[in-house]
């Protein structure tokens, strides 16, 4: 995988906390705490020039050609939804630290033309005992709590939380929840 640069970091530092990996540790900075809406709109503003997937590449985040679509539908018939392609920044899933501006997924959904464009982030933290039956490290962010443990997605890869926000590509079903049903992968070609 690619590897952030190392100026990558500090462009996203700004005036707002970070949060670190467990819940009851979750403390502020020296800075003042930032609402939703201001926080929200912060996070915005310093993910809007990941827009352009390229740019995102070139800060570490690396390019998949996998997009996640779940196969199944809710008990009343509703597809679960999308998510998209997932550009996973390695240096920041290895970092242990939850930082506010530096999601270590962003989330490109499809834009219907053959394109991509960044809807989500997702914030990642790898389980410290790799146990699916404890949860004693969960993390949360935004006053939200991360889901999982949650099983690897890919062969070799740990047991991990993640939290999804959807700032680009409006979510009906909320703005943390992992699938969106607005998002609809390409299908392949037989």
């Amino acid at each position: 995988m690619l590897l952030a640069s190392a100026c990558a970091g500090s462009l996203f530092l700004g005036a707002l906390p970070a949060a670190t990996a467990h819940t009851e540790a979750t403390k502020a900075s020296s800075h003042a705490p930032v609402s939703q809406p201001e926080w929200l709109d912060q996070l915005r503003g310093a993910m809007e020039r990941f827009r352009d997937p390229r740019v995102a590449e070139r800060h570490g985040y690396k390019r998949t050609n996998a997009c996640s679509e779940s196969p199944f539908t809710l008990a009343n018939g509703t597809r679960v939804g999308g998510m998209g392609y997932h550009y996973v920044n390695a240096r920041l899933v290895e970092d242990p630290a939850i930082s506010l501006l530096r999601p270590e997924i962003l989330v490109y959904v499809p834009d219907g033309r053959g394109g991509r464009k960044l809807g989500a982030v997702e914030y990642l933290k790898n389980d410290d005992d790799q146990l699916i039956s404890t949860a004693n490290d969960r993390p949360e962010l935004f006053g939200q709590q991360f889901q999982g443990p949650s099983e690897p997605h890919e062969n070799g890869k740990p047991i991990h939380y993640d939290l999804h926000v959807w700032l680009f590509k409006h979510n009906p079903r909320g703005l943390f929840e992992p699938w969106n049903v607005r998002v609809t992968c390409p299908r392949q070609a037989a």
